[in-house]
């Protein structure tokens, strides 16, 4: 694996990209601990939703409690084609290899990229927090 380059490499991120990245982490050393308060949390309410299933609400159906309404939530998951599995039952039907991957190709829709940085601390590296 090649080794990471210096910032001082690139002049643009000589000044700004210091200061940044020094926030970036205290703000992540400042909720890291809220990890398992968030954990936790979740836990509760998947609690609650199972209070509420088991008393018979459906989906949208509230009631209210301490002057909050709580909400029986339900969403259905994500569908996705599995293009391997496809590949291979519509060959099995007869169809060519080639025109399958040629038809998966094209009605194939790709959406915006996403793209984001990641901060952590070098291999050996001694930081101050």
């Amino acid at each position: 694996m090649p080794a990471i380059p210096a910032f001082t490499g690139y002049p643009s991120l000589v000044a700004p990209l210091p200061p940044l990245v020094r926030a970036q982490r205290r703000l992540e050393a400042k909720i890291l601990p809220l990890a398992d308060l968030q954990a936790q949390e979740k836990a509760v309410r998947a609690d609650i939703d199972h209070l509420l299933v088991a008393a018979g609400l459906d989906k949208g159906e509230a009631v209210t409690c301490l002057g909050y309404d709580v909400t029986h939530v339900e969403r259905k998951g994500t569908a996705r084609l599995n293009q391997d599995v496809l590949v291979v039952k519509l060959i099995a039907e007869g169809l060519g290899e080639a025109l399958v991957l040629e038809l998966i190709a094209a009605s194939t829709e790709t959406g915006d990229p996403s793209a984001w940085a990641t901060v952590k601390p070098s291999k050996g590296s001694k930081v101050r927090r």
